[in-house]
């Protein structure tokens, strides 16, 4: 993003005001029904849609040496399709606004969030589902006399999805060029939407992967930062400047090859009937002792989509998850500890983590808890965020992750396994504009450092 970005909230609508508006102007409801209930699903070895688009949900089984279970099966959701997850930006008055969408998806906590000014797969905007044409789409399909600020496949929930990824876009108008805005569509400023992700589940994953894609010149003056007043925050933008060099990006790529190559993931797509442990009923697929997560049936009605009522299988989690990244000003710059973490959905097996990705209701006792967990117990002057935020809210159902940064102080000493490495934010923003090296988990984390 150009060097002149500013957090004025001068001239853009009320967030707050629009966003409860918009969720008013239409009656919304979701409801769980039985699996074998779903009009056009069918479960056999698999759950798929009649019409073979969409998505399915299969059963994996997994094989690695990485972290403390050796071998598993589970569900995974497969969607093939390469969605886009766009959003465009434009000066007004000099200063960068994001068109976002209040958009309202059936698994979310909150139903209706901001979203990207688009957002929708090849099945939606081929309109599959014989609904209502994606506003905006031909900005993120025609480039011609745009500016492409950002364009990057990046992976999604590699825990539940196999192989997925979106192309995440940011691409930027003439300020000269109008554009009629839609009723749930609004002008956003980067510091405006900094708040909403502060308060959280006011601004949705897709939108959050998109956003930590924006990058800040390194002759950036600290004072066009308007609403920064605090020490931490200053720093953080000095992170956002800092070891963005090729040499550090190569030195950070041959790392994790090094940590690719040290540990194996074998996956293989199996029948839902073959899973050891895992329940195939009519109501749902379920864990044998009700852990991890289900799947189940919703059916909805959602006015302000493309189309007014459908029905689908949802993941849902058995408990919430939490992500955390702690930071440390080391050589005189803010730096993340991250970690390289396999996981079964993704392309190239192993991708950057945040310092801790768990899920509480997962882990049987503390003895069980992965490396630093300890964090989350830290001082709360150490804590420099903490929201709850959903997940995909049009596959997974109540899916809050809890988002916290540690900030540890100066001299205290953190010890790390060797497949964790201390980052700035300048270098892990060039990883995540390099493609699939810092996984959907983290990259929201990152989004919230706006």
């Amino acid at each position: 993003m150009a060097s002149s970005i500013t957090l004025s909230t001068a001239e853009t609508p009320d967030p707050d005001s629009f966003l409860e508006k918009r969720s008013a102007s239409a009656s919304y409801g979701v409801a769980e029904i039985p699996l074998d209930a779903l009009p056009d699903w069918r479960i056999d070895d698999r759950l798929s849609h009649a019409s073979g688009r969409f998505f399915a949900v299969e059963g994996l089984s997994i094989h690695t040496d990485f972290g403390p279970t050796p071998q598993w099966c589970q569900p995974i959701i497969v969607q093939p399709e390469i969605g886009i997850l766009g959003i465009i930006v434009k000066r007004i008055n000099g200063v960068h606004h994001f068109l976002m969408q209040a958009k309202m998806e059936p698994g979310n906590s909150e139903l209706v969030q901001y979203a990207a000014t688009v957002q929708a797969t090849p099945s939606n905007y081929q309109r599959v589902h014989g609904g209502r044409s994606t506003p905006y789409l031909e900005y993120f399909r025609e480039h011609a006399g745009r500016r492409i600020v950002f364009d990057q496949l990046l992976s999604e929930h590699a825990s539940w999805y196999l192989h997925k990824r979106n192309r995440n876009m940011i691409v930027e108008i003439p300020e000269n060029e109008d554009i009629a805005v839609a009723d749930d569509f609004a002008w956003l400023t980067l510091g405006q939407l900094r708040h909403q992700l502060e308060r959280g589940n006011r601004v949705n994953m897709n939108a959050r992967t998109v956003l930590s894609g924006i990058s800040y010149d390194a002759e950036d003056d600290a004072d066009s930062y308007g609403d920064i007043r605090d020490a931490f925050r200053l720093q953080v933008v000095e992170s956002h400047r800092a070891g963005r060099s090729n040499a550090d990006v190569s030195a950070a790529m041959t790392w994790l090859i090094d940590q690719k190559a040290k540990f194996s993931l074998d996956i293989r797509r199996i029948s839902l009937r073959d899973m050891d442990k895992w329940v195939r009923g009519t109501d749902s697929i379920r864990h044998c002792e009700d852990r991890y997560f289900r799947i189940v049936g919703l059916s909805v009605a959602a006015p302000s989509r493309e189309v007014d009522t459908w029905s689908q299988p949802m993941l849902e989690p058995t408990s919430s998850n939490v992500v955390a990244l702690i930071c440390q000003r080391r050589s005189g710059v803010l730096q993340f500890l991250v970690q390289a973490m396999i996981q079964p959905g993704l392309t190239d097996r192993l991708e950057l983590a945040a310092t801790v990705q768990l899920t509480p209701g997962s882990y049987r006792g503390p003895e069980d808890l992965p490396p630093l967990a300890e964090c989350l117990d830290a001082p709360e002057s150490w804590i420099r965020l903490e929201a709850v935020q959903s997940e995909d809210g049009g596959r997974f159902l109540r899916a809050d992750t809890t988002h916290v940064v540690v900030n540890v102080p100066d001299g205290h000493t953190v010890n790390a396994p060797d497949n964790y490495r201390w980052m700035t934010l300048g270098l892990l923003n060039r990883l995540i504009r390099s493609g699939y090296y810092v996984n959907v988990e983290a990259r929201s984390l990152i989004a919230c450092l706006l």
